[in-house]
């Protein structure tokens, strides 16, 4: 009998709470999530929200409609979109000041740090690998742990601070993010490559109830809303012989705050393939 390697999905490492009013300032060590009582480094502030900047893939006309995921417990609420495509591309762009910010993300650069007072957080280590793409977590108990031919789109915004650090060292980390405009019902997709020992930061991400999008009242959906997802966070290791996994560090809720009615993630899915490729400039 012949058997292939296994494959990797998502592995968590070691956990450590997070105590931001002791340690006030994010610093930022190549990669490595620093909280420090002081400044250190250069000190930056976050990038202010400009819903005037669109970059990435466009589709237009999109809709989308509210299911229920089953769980081993009952079930919980996501938003099903519909790209009216063959093929969903996601546009890849290095993470910049600018590219950042155009999905309400801050870049913080080696050697910088911030003010970052949040409570209920955690810093922890994760694996990455290059098939957690190809996971769809919203099939139900029984396909939990499929492997896709594919990889479709998952996209989250939650009310709780998240930072990704890219600490592999040598690959690139990749975010995947949208600019969602409900009113005009278009988005906009980017991977965002993330240097080695650069982070993104994003602040908590609140949005009113947007329902259906045959439902009225597009005057009182939110004008733009961010989101993002890691699932691709290894997309670099597709284009590198050898590599199948990567190693990033992650600040997020702490499963309190994750588990409650205002911390929870808002998950979104769109079923269609999705393309990526490497941004200009890089060569594996």
């Amino acid at each position: 009998m012949q058997v292939f390697n296994s494959v990797s999905f998502i592995g968590e490492g070691k956990e450590s709470t997070l105590d931001c009013r002791k340690l006030p300032y994010l610093f930022n060590d190549y990669g490595l999530a620093q909280p420090s009582a002081q400044v250190r480094g250069n000190l930056i502030q976050l990038a202010p929200e400009n819903h005037t900047l669109s970059l990435g893939a466009r589709y237009s006309g999109i809709s989308w409609r509210n299911r229920e995921v089953p769980t081993s417990t009952g079930a919980y609420g996501i938003k099903q979109f519909d790209f009216h495509a063959r093929e969903v591309r996601y546009e890849p762009l290095w993470a910049t000041r600018e590219t950042a910010q155009a999905f309400g993300m801050t870049l913080l650069a080696n050697g910088e740090c911030l003010r970052f007072e949040y409570d209920q957080l955690i810093l922890g280590q994760y694996t990455y690998g290059k098939w957690a793409g190809h996971q769809s977590p919203y099939l139900g108990p029984a396909r939990q742990r499929e492997l896709l031919t594919y990889n479709p789109t998952d996209l989250e915004y939650h009310n709780f601070p998240h930072a990704f650090f890219s600490r592999y060292g040598r690959l690139p980390l990749v975010i995947s993010v949208a600019r969602w405009r409900p009113g005009s019902r278009e988005i906009y997709l980017t991977d965002l490559w993330v240097r080695p020992g650069d982070a993104l930061v994003l602040p908590p991400k609140h949005y009113p109830i947007i329902p259906p999008s045959d439902a009225p009242g597009v005057e009182a959906w939110p004008e733009v809303v961010d989101m993002h997802g890691n699932r691709n966070s290894a997309l670099a290791c597709w284009f590198e012989d050898g590599e199948d996994c990567l190693l990033t560090e992650t600040i997020l809720a702490n499963s309190t705050l994750m588990s409650s009615p205002a911390g929870k993630p808002h998950y979104h899915e769109e079923k269609t393939p999705t393309r990526h490729e490497w941004p200009a400039g890089y060569r594996p």
